[in-house]
């Protein structure tokens, strides 16, 4: 039996390759059939820009909201039941953060060494692969953030509808979950770059 493969399946495993040179494969935040791979890093560079600077700024505004409102402070405690779905929006968007942003710095690294015949050192090359490992096994992220996640977006959910006499009740767990949001965020995006500068400090 004959297996065809289509010319989009063959650009995008040179791709991981080039990518992911000297470490494991990076997988992939989002799949799009049927576009070719220009397409798909226009619609990757798109997604990453939701993915992390407009995760920021609502994980900002749902951090500001949860913790004046748990504080008393009547201008922001008085708005928090419409808070809602600013709420859900945020968590909903913050669930797959920031694997677009991380996927773009790498093929961005990739293009750069790709040419480039210097020896790399193995201690970096090591750290890398160790990172992306850790990076691809999004399962602990299930774990520790995917049943808080989910129980505040039904909160909020029913919220939305009026229908959950307990939201005020939900200010400490938003504020709590949004807050570790932010710090992981920044900090698996901080590791990646470190390390890409590491490489580039010995391409100098």
């Amino acid at each position: 039996m004959i297996r065809i493969i289509s010319k989009e399946k063959i650009e995008d495993d040179t791709i991981n390759r080039e990518t992911n040179k000297n470490s494991r494969s990076f997988r992939p935040a989002y799949q799009w059939k049927g576009k070719n791979q220009e397409k798909k890093d226009k619609k990757l560079r798109q997604y990453a820009f939701l993915d992390y600077g407009f995760v920021m700024v609502l994980l900002c505004l749902v951090i500001y909201a949860s913790l004046f409102t748990y504080l008393e402070y009547d201008f922001v405690s008085k708005k928090w039941d419409n808070a809602a779905l600013l709420v859900q929006f945020t968590m909903l968007f913050a669930f797959k953060a920031p694997f677009a942003y991380l996927e773009v710095l790498l093929k961005k690294h990739a293009k750069e060494i790709k040419d480039s015949n210097i020896s790399f050192d193995e201690k970096v090359n090591m750290d890398l692969e160790f990172m992306i490992s850790k990076l691809n096994d999004r399962t602990k992220y299930l774990y520790v953030t995917g049943i808080p996640l989910i129980v505040i977006m039904l909160a909020a959910f029913f919220q939305v509808f009026d229908l959950n006499p307990i939201w005020n009740k939900f200010p400490v767990a938003v504020f709590g979950i949004s807050l570790y949001l932010l710090i992981r965020i920044n900090f698996d995006v901080f590791r990646l770059k470190r390390n890409i500068k590491k490489v580039n400090d010995i391409m100098k």
